[in-house]
């Protein structure tokens, strides 16, 4: 693991997905806390994180547009031990009742074309980094909140 500048990261991210937005409607917010952007991981599984985030949510906005808003915020509920959390929202449909406890399990989709695997990779990656995922989501949104370990000059 080495510091990784989420905030350049998700910058990156969202100006690549930018054509895409376009086309199905969606408009794309980035709210970055001030001094809030290196975090101790693997930029390519970041990345890789962040993009199926990103593309779960367009793909549940493609058909009416709507709003993806990406938040990060410095967290400091473990002592001595900084962590960001980054919040993923959409105002999309929603994920049904019926998979929602089951999201992150290889195989389980909501889409006609999709494998299931993206949600369980990431759950893995975040894992694999000492962090969490949290997913909150309700009929008209879902939001996923990411929380990884802050970088530390002494990690």
């Amino acid at each position: 693991f080495e510091r990784v500048d989420l905030q350049m990261l998700i910058r990156r991210l969202l100006d690549r997905w930018r054509p895409r937005f376009s086309k199905v409607n969606v408009n794309a917010y980035f709210n970055p806390a001030e001094g809030c952007s290196g975090v101790s991981g693997d930029a390519r599984a970041l990345e890789q994180v962040f993009t199926n985030l990103i593309g779960n949510a367009v793909e549940a906005m493609s058909k009416k547009g709507g709003t993806l808003a990406i938040r990060m915020e410095p967290v400091f509920s473990i002592p001595n031990r900084p962590q960001v959390m980054v919040t993923v929202s959409d105002d999309g449909p929603g994920i049904p009742d019926d998979i929602r406890d089951r999201i992150f399990e290889p195989f389980v989709t909501t889409k006609s074309q999709g494998t299931g695997l993206g949600l369980a990779i990431t759950k893995r990656i975040v894992t694999a980094h000492h962090g969490s995922i949290q997913i909150n989501t309700f009929p008209g949104g879902t939001m996923f909140e990411v929380t990884l370990l802050a970088y530390q000059d002494e990690d």
